[in-house]
């Protein structure tokens, strides 16, 4: 019977015991995380729900040293809350706002529609609303500096696609030491919102075209691709990377990622990469 391993994202090792010895596994102790070894059949999802704690299988055919891209969005995966509802709560128009975003990021409407409406509702909304959101609000996700960091020391790079504003994006960008970034770019006259994006929408297509356009440059193929996000508007890009990475995701976006991190995180993915 062939053999499995799992990756358990936790330092603890009574925690990884539990685990071991849920499955009958053989507990192997690394430098930031334990991997437990079984011939016993399981599912994933029932380990995750039982041990409340960060679980994957890693895959023993993939060649996790091939991979040479990394490419991540923004909103509530690489930083803490999304930018649009942010501003929106500025101005007092959260309600109206958060709503569309929360509907939009579950997959119940198109995304392209979302962002033109909610832009629609900042008309008038003056630009000052960005800095105050980037100085007060918007923090880095745990572990999000410590994984670019690592993934540039192993000379993989680097990049962020998003369909929020190219304000944050270029901001989350140059803070983190990101190699490039891809966002929407919204219309602004006497220093405030007019309502309007400039171009088209940065949605889920847009989002896989990034990837095959970064691939062409660097002259990678998209499965030495790992992808990061946490909504159905990350759904496309999952598809076409040769890892796919829900980051507290969305329940639509869980079904289609081969790597979940619910509990850590985001330099919980080093694991993966730990030849020690």
């Amino acid at each position: 019977m062939t053999i499995q391993t799992i990756i358990v994202h936790d330092h603890n090792i009574e925690t990884a015991k539990k685990v071991a010895l849920h499955i009958n596994g053989e507990l192997e102790a690394r430098k930031s995380h334990y991997r437990v070894h079984t011939k016993s059949n399981f599912e994933i999802e029932n380990l995750r729900s039982h041990h409340s704690v960060d679980l994957n299988i890693f895959d023993q055919g993939f060649d996790y040293d091939n991979i040479k891209l990394m490419v991540s969005d923004m909103d509530s995966t690489l930083i803490s809350i999304e930018t649009i509802d942010e501003v929106a709560r500025q101005v007092g128009l959260s309600n109206e706002v958060s709503c569309i975003t929360e509907e939009a990021m579950q997959g119940q409407l198109d995304f392209s529609e979302s962002f033109k409406k909610r832009l629609s509702i900042l008309k008038g909304v003056g630009t000052e609303s960005f800095n105050q959101v980037y100085k007060n609000k918007m923090e880095l996700n745990p572990g999000a500096s410590e994984l670019v960091k690592f993934l540039k020391s192993i000379k993989i790079k680097t990049a962020l696609v998003s369909g929020g504003i190219n304000f944050f994006a270029e901001k989350v960008t140059d803070v983190l030491g990101i190699d490039s970034y891809r966002a929407n770019d919204v219309e602004i006259k006497n220093e405030a919102l007019t309502g309007k994006v400039i171009g088209a929408v940065v949605d889920a297509k847009a989002k896989a075209n990034y990837i095959e356009e970064l691939c062409k440059h660097y002259r990678l193929s998209s499965k030495q691709v790992i992808a990061i996000g946490d909504g159905a508007n990350d759904l496309e890009m999952m598809k076409v990377s040769g890892l796919s990475v829900a980051y507290h995701g969305k329940p639509i976006l869980k079904k289609s990622c081969n790597i979940h991190i619910n509990f850590g995180g985001l330099d919980s993915l080093i694991d993966f990469f730990d030849k020690s």
